[in-house]
């Protein structure tokens, strides 16, 4: 049998030489705009060694690309995550074998804020990401990450509140007493809104796994619709090491301050993850805190403790997400 003193040194041994391999690493940060991606290539102690301007247009992309990738075989590019506009870039990157990581824009807010000088440029913020990058932060993309049933999803959302709009319209119109004839093109509207929220919402149901979708659905409060936005919303669980780091991921988790020896905690949320996200999860708490007996006590007794409809609910939905995170993770249906 192996000595677990050995199997501790090889272990440490991976390690390093992971460590030793990613140093080795030649990482180019850059900072994504609309219109032009501006780079930094960074050595080992973080001194720049060579700063890039590049049109973000796909031909200028392949340019760069294939310049860098025949000059160093071991490459790594990253960049903060913007709406869309490093897709092109990460893709690229993708299909030539080039490691890419995107990088949470709090993370780099956060490392500008600690140095003295705050300086902030679009060369500054490249390497600001590259230092990042040396220190391993930014998760990896891969083609997976760029699916389209996120944006389609959202779209849906999108057109659902434009409902609710023109309903609120056809309520204040109907009050003031506005001609019926042009009500009913408010009603014409709705009934197009609501056929195209259909169709992306079926595009992006199809685009996902139905097992996985049919597996979300065994929990309470949690239907096809919730379900599809859910698995688009996170893409894949096994981001999240633990239950609590996919609270966090959703934004739902309460804000805290410590000064000296005091540690606050209040009802504040940082919002940190997607709105969409957390909507669709506050509305799956908000049903199944009415037919699951365990949520329904667990939010009756927030609501004793004096909390707001809306904190209990939201106390709810972190324990439904859990709920969640177990049945993703493990495969298996959910069961009482």
């Amino acid at each position: 049998m192996q000595s677990p003193f050995l199997s501790s040194l090889s272990l440490l041994s991976f390690w390093k030489n992971q460590e030793r391999g990613w140093k080795y690493m030649v990482i180019i940060g850059i900072d994504v705009a609309k219109d032009s991606l501006v780079g930094v290539r960074i050595d080992r102690s973080s001194c720049v060694k060579e700063t890039y301007l590049v049109t973000n247009t796909k031909a200028s992309i392949e340019t760069f690309l294939t310049k860098v990738a025949k000059k160093w075989k071991k490459l790594v590019i990253g960049s903060e995550a913007t709406a869309e506009y490093h897709r092109e870039l990460a893709l690229q990157c993708i299909a030539r074998d080039i490691p890419f990581r995107l990088l949470n824009p709090i993370t780099t807010k956060q490392f500008t804020r600690a140095t003295v000088r705050k300086r902030k440029t679009d060369l500054t913020d490249a390497q600001v990401i590259a230092k990042l990058l040396l220190q391993g932060e930014g998760s990896m993309v891969t083609k997976e990450s760029f699916t389209l049933t996120k944006p389609a999803i959202r779209t849906a959302a999108k057109l659902s509140q434009m409902r609710q709009m023109l309903l609120l319209m056809k309520q204040r119109l109907h009050s003031i007493g506005m001609d019926d004839e042009l009500i009913k093109q408010l009603d014409t509207c709705m009934t197009v809104l609501k056929e195209t929220e259909q169709s992306y919402e079926h595009y992006a149901a199809v685009s996902q796994s139905s097992k996985l979708s049919k597996l979300l659905q065994t929990i309470p409060g949690i239907g096809p619709t919730t379900a599809t936005r859910l698995l688009a919303e996170i893409g894949d669980i096994n981001k999240f090491s633990t239950g609590k780091r996919l609270v966090a991921f959703c934004g739902l988790d309460p804000k805290v301050k410590q000064s000296g020896t005091g540690l606050h905690r209040n009802t504040h949320l940082t919002k940190r993850g997607s709105p969409y996200f957390r909507k669709a999860i506050f509305f799956a708490a908000s049903i199944a805190q009415m037919h699951d007996a365990e949520l329904k006590e667990y939010y009756e007794k927030k609501r004793q403790e004096g909390k707001q409809y809306k904190e209990a609910t939201v106390a709810v939905a972190r324990k439904l997400l859990y709920r969640v995170y177990a049945v993703w993770k493990r495969q298996t249906p959910y069961t009482v």
